[in-house]
């Protein structure tokens, strides 16, 4: 795997960059704009530059906030669109490679398969509005309430409500597996994982992962990362992810918490397991 990080990019996106050429990362993800302030033209181009100086391999975009795309109300739904359209644009000027989506949840009163309908044809137009030819990848969620895409099933779903015509694949997140209810605790589950993964999402479907430990309860729907060996899915699990020969080529993000020294310390760890 390509293993890098979740930078922030509160100080300005060369700053990500920085971060990603401290930490030895040959991969990144980063939000696509700092809180409150769009990148300019001039801001765009010197990202490129220091990216392509960097030679970094792989750039995933992930989107900021999780829009309304399956909302019954008319004008939410709208202000989403027009917000994943915009980030789409940033996306393709930022020179990222892939941009990370996570479905949302439908309305109250619909049902997964009214949800699926409205995401894709969401997803549809912002795609035409921002004239956007890169990938997307659907992103897994913990689950809980009406949020969809905590299964791979959901996923499947979601991927063949948008259609041929969208360039989509697959970001798996393994803190979210788990509390969407995937033991990933021990190698035979995360085979279990990868295999039921090739089977519904297709052989090259997972394009990306997130490779994040937690301290969750299994099957819980709560979301809480943590650094790895120091949460419920151990050393094994990851181990047995940054070992699949199969991934050599994905990149792997940790999105553990920023404290001081604590990306060095998970990315060494993560680097270890997987030259075992």
């Amino acid at each position: 795997m390509i293993i890098g990080v979740h930078a922030s990019v509160r100080a300005g996106l060369v700053w990500a960059l920085e971060e990603a050429r401290a930490l030895e990362c040959e991969s990144l993800q980063i939000l696509p704009y700092p809180r409150h302030h769009d990148p300019s033209v001039e801001e765009l181009a010197e990202f490129a530059a220091a990216r392509r100086a960097l030679a970094l391999k792989i750039l995933l975009v992930h989107s900021r906030f999780v829009p309304s795309l399956a909302s019954r109300e008319p004008r939410r739904r709208a202000l989403s669109v027009a917000h994943l359209a915009h980030e789409l644009r940033l996306c393709a000027g930022l020179g990222g490679d892939a941009y990370v989506l996570h479905a949302g949840a439908y309305s109250p009163g619909d049902s997964f398969e009214d949800g699926a309908r409205a995401f894709a044809e969401s997803v549809r137009r912002a795609i035409c509005d921002a004239r956007f030819s890169g990938e997307i990848l659907l992103e897994n969620v913990p689950g809980g309430g009406r949020r969809m895409g905590a299964t791979l099933e959901e996923l499947a779903a979601l991927r063949d409500a948008l259609g041929a015509g969208v360039r989509a694949g697959f970001c798996l997140d393994t803190a979210h597996a788990w509390a969407a209810g995937y033991d990933l605790s021990r190698v035979e589950g995360v085979w279990r994982l990868l295999v039921r993964a090739r089977r519904l999402l297709g052989e090259d479907g997972v394009r990306a992962f997130h490779l994040n430990d937690t301290r969750a309860l299994l099957g819980s729907g709560r979301e809480n990362h943590w650094h790895w060996g120091q949460g419920r899915l151990g050393t094994e699990c990851l181990g047995a992810f940054v070992r699949r020969e199969e991934f050599a080529a994905t990149p792997a993000i940790l999105e553990t918490p920023k404290e001081p020294g604590a990306d060095a310390a998970n990315l060494a760890l993560a680097r270890s397991l997987a030259a075992a």
